[in-house]
């Protein structure tokens, strides 16, 4: 994969006629519009299947593109390989200046690898705190006493940074800190699955509490749990190792309003 698509062979072997339009134009644009969209990005590679008619007129066949330490709304990810086709963007306004802009949605299919460090360095953005904070509350909520789990404590907004994520073979465990050294603490570890490429189920979901050193309650057997991430996801394979989390599948990306 070549970031220069001009340099990009086909199938023979050639380079393909006419890529000096193509070499010259989109790639800016394509980086320029990829830097507004990702916090930060690294290593960005990617090249671009098509003819000259058909890119000049605005339709891209195909896209590939790979990355590492991406970095979206504070969700860091270590590496990123993914293809889009049958792109349409804005390209006669891209020839008299203006930023690119998708026209129509697409698919994006491919892989991404989320490493435990990558999850770490997320606990502190908005999607993830506020997505950790849902979690525990509904999980927990009914299951387990105020006494038992005082949810208060650990749904306050300094709660999340105290928050520590490890990963094993299929599962996840969080592990909330107490406020000060030596307090309260809670564990909850849970198996991860995808069913029918959109449901994220949290199975056998298990909630520890630790009120004093040596102090641990017995282990709280929760209800499973399903998030439905939306009718453009389709994950067909979703790995949790100790290294981290592998997803392969499809997105389909809606352009902005």
């Amino acid at each position: 994969m070549s970031s220069d698509p001009a340099a990009t062979p086909n199938a023979n072997g050639a380079t393909p006629k006419g890529s000096r339009i193509i070499s010259r134009l989109l790639p800016p644009a394509i980086r320029l519009w990829l830097h507004t969209q990702l916090d930060h990005i690294e290593g960005l590679e990617f090249a671009i299947d098509g003819k000259d008619r058909q890119i000049l007129g605005g339709y891209l066949p195909k896209v590939t593109v790979a990355a590492h330490q991406a970095v979206y709304q504070g969700l860091h990810v270590s590496q990123v390989a993914v293809s889009a086709a049958d792109i349409r963007v804005n390209l006669p306004q891209v020839l008299r200046g203006k930023a690119l802009r998708l026209l129509q949605p697409f698919p994006v299919d491919g892989q991404v690898t989320v490493l435990a460090a990558d999850l770490r360095a997320s606990l502190g953005s908005p999607l993830l705190g506020q997505g950790l904070r849902d979690v525990l509350k509904q999980l927990l909520a009914g299951a387990v006493s105020p006494q038992q789990v005082p949810l208060d404590r650990w749904l306050e907004g300094e709660a999340v940074a105290d928050v520590d994520i490890a990963l094993a073979t299929d599962r996840l465990t969080l592990r909330w800190a107490g406020h000060r050294a030596g307090q309260d603490s809670l564990k909850l570890t849970t198996a991860l699955a995808i069913q029918e490429g959109r449901w994220l189920h949290l199975r056998r979901p298990v909630a520890t509490v630790t009120t004093a050193p040596g102090d641990t309650s017995p282990p709280i057997a929760l209800d499973d749990m399903a998030f439905d991430l939306g009718p453009e996801v389709d994950i067909r394979q979703l790995a949790v190792t100790p290294a981290g989390i592998d997803l392969v599948g499809m997105v389909r990306v809606i352009p902005a309003d």
